[in-house]
């Protein structure tokens, strides 16, 4: 444990180190305008910056393109959609979370961050490597990113509470079973994998039930055709 933490610690000091010279090209070179700040939509009074949104599409688009994928406009503008959505999902399940004092702490992002691939040089993590990779694929500092981290994973929490929840009978999933196959020859062989897709629908229609009643509660506005429009 003592180890882990003097790991840790290091871990912390070099970002730190790397935030601080970073922290003087962006004062002086101010590298984002006041309109990066500009926001695709507002959820309960906490915006989601259009910058960031659109970092994630093009990341999307982009990824698609490169596994042969026609990317033409009908599928963009519905990868448009898909962020938006999973962004205001996000924003929706952490806000909640929070409310019920479920926490992430920063160990939890420092460990993320020191075994995310592509932070990495070799075997090891390397500073210089996360502080461009994130400014490059996300135009965000160390500390915005760390901090959208740790929404990221409050949000995941939160969806695992949602998914402990779920319970399923025996009876459930053999009527589940008969729905998807004639007779029960290979019940017992396969009651395992429809188990796991019934408890995966149950918990979807969960979630969108829980959904429709945040949506119902809290205010949300949608910014994004305004955005695409420059204003």
């Amino acid at each position: 444990m003592i180890a882990f933490f003097t790991k840790y610690k290091r871990i912390f000091f070099i970002i730190t180190a790397v935030v601080f010279v970073g922290s003087i090209f962006f004062i002086s070179g101010q590298i984002f305008s006041s309109s990066a700040s500009s926001a695709v939509a507002d959820v309960g009074g906490k915006k989601i910056p259009y910058r960031q949104f659109s970092m994630q599409v093009n990341r999307m688009v982009s990824n698609l393109r490169e596994s042969g994928t026609d990317t033409n406009d009908a599928l963009v503008k519905s990868v448009k959609q898909e962020v938006f959505r999973d962004m205001v999902i996000e924003e929706l399940f952490s806000s909640q979370a929070g409310k019920m004092d479920m926490q992430v702490p920063d160990f939890e992002v420092a460990v993320e961050i020191q075994n995310t691939p592509q932070f990495r040089e070799g075997q090891s993590f390397s500073p210089r490597l996360y502080y461009q990779t994130i400014f490059k694929e996300f135009q965000m500092s160390p500390p915005e990113y760390e901090a959208w981290r740790k929404r990221a994973r409050l949000a995941s929490k939160f969806k695992q509470l949602i998914y402990t929840t779920v319970k399923v009978t025996p009876k459930e999933i053999t009527a589940y079973y008969l729905l998807k196959n004639k007779d029960l020859k290979k019940f017992e062989k396969e009651k395992a994998k429809y188990a796991d897709e019934l408890s995966k629908d149950k918990f979807a229609n969960l979630a969108n039930y829980l959904l429709r009643q945040l949506t119902s509660q809290i205010e949300i506005k949608n910014y994004l055709e305004l955005r695409e429009q420059g204003r």
